[in-house]
């Protein structure tokens, strides 16, 4: 099949799945008991029906559930994702300011995750049962069990406060300015301007989070690749290039790890499109202004207009992903590519 041609048939699935998506967030959204009258507006004006009546008005609460949903869609398609009811800021504007921190700690993370994952799930599945197997196997089961807000405390309690050996909370320290807005990502931008001080300071600000989530990404593509190498280690194409007399590491390396990287590379996606998404309780423990900490903003004061552009931009990202997952899929797997 030609490339051009998998990549239409791909991206014809990318729309409806948004369109479904928006129409379920925006039942959900409609569906939680809570009301954004009573979260939003001061106590003080709760018994003044004109108050209430003006603010349902302004934000559209007044209108039919459908015809809520279609002004919602009609201004979507022009590019327009409301008016936060929170920050009385336009959707699109406060994505713009929290999302950069997301995408910079969540690539961090990844990063870390996919080499701690990757490498010990080739290491483990090569010495399988071994010490070393072992080792990897408790560590695996340890990242994914252990809950990730509580070993954000624990490195905060150790490295940060007791051994002084990574900086705190935050994107920067406090004697230190944001850089030259152009990407949003400190680091970039710190790059860009040629502040290495600031550079320096906050890639020592992305350590210990991205450390805090790679570690449990870490331990659910180990596992995956270990499964996934010993399952393909045991195939007649892997025994039949060790008859030839060809190297172990040249069997595993370019006969097994290629073929056993299509369900890890699914993986990967997933988790990326997962710390992408908003990691909540990282970014709240160390006060990292991401879209997770947005998204929990707006959840608690029923800020439906964010909870409907936080929800489109988090299908966004996981369609997205997939996308690119099954993109590479065309390359990785020659089946796809002869059928």
């Amino acid at each position: 099949m030609p490339f051009y041609l998998y990549f239409l048939r791909r991206l014809l699935f990318v729309i409806p799945t948004l369109l479904g998506i928006t129409l379920v967030a925006f039942i959900i959204a409609r569906a939680v008991p809570a009301d954004p009258i009573n979260a939003n507006l001061p106590q003080s004006a709760l018994n003044d029906e004109r108050i209430i009546a003006a603010f349902r008005q302004k934000w559209g609460l007044d209108k039919p559930p459908h015809e809520q949903y279609l002004t919602y869609m009609a201004n979507l398609l022009q590019g327009d994702m409301g008016v936060s009811i929170k920050t009385r800021k336009p959707i699109l504007d406060d994505i713009r300011q929290f999302l950069p921190a997301t995408i910079e700690l969540a690539t961090f993370g990844i990063v870390l995750g996919v080499l701690m994952g990757v490498g010990f799930g080739v290491v483990s599945a090569v010495w399988r049962n071994s010490l070393v197997d072992y080792f990897v196997r408790v560590f695996a089961l340890v990242g994914v069990s252990f809950p990730v807000f509580l070993l954000a405390l624990l490195g905060l309690s150790v490295l940060y406060a007791q051994l002084g050996l990574v900086a705190g909370p935050g994107r920067l320290s406090i004697t230190l300015r944001p850089p030259p807005t152009v990407t949003g990502l400190f680091t970039i931008d710190s790059l860009l301007a040629g502040q290495w001080r600031t550079f320096s300071d906050a890639i020592s600000h992305l350590i210990l989070p991205s450390l805090v989530l790679g570690s449990y990404v870490s331990g659910v593509i180990a596992r995956i690749t270990r499964s996934s190498l010993l399952e393909v280690m045991g195939m007649d194409y892997v025994r039949t290039a060790r008859a030839k007399g060809l190297r172990e590491r040249v069997v595993i390396r370019k006969h097994a790890l290629a073929n056993a990287l299509i369900p890890v590379v699914t993986v990967i996606g997933l988790s990326y499109g997962s710390l992408l998404s908003g990691a909540v309780l990282t970014e709240s423990i160390f006060a990292w202004p991401g879209i997770g900490r947005y998204m929990f903003r707006a959840s608690t004061s029923q800020d439906f207009p964010a909870i409907m552009g936080v929800s489109l931009l988090i299908a966004a990202i996981y369609v997205g992903v997939n996308f690119v997952v099954d993109l590479l899929y065309y390359f990785l797997d020659p089946r796809i590519r002869l059928a």
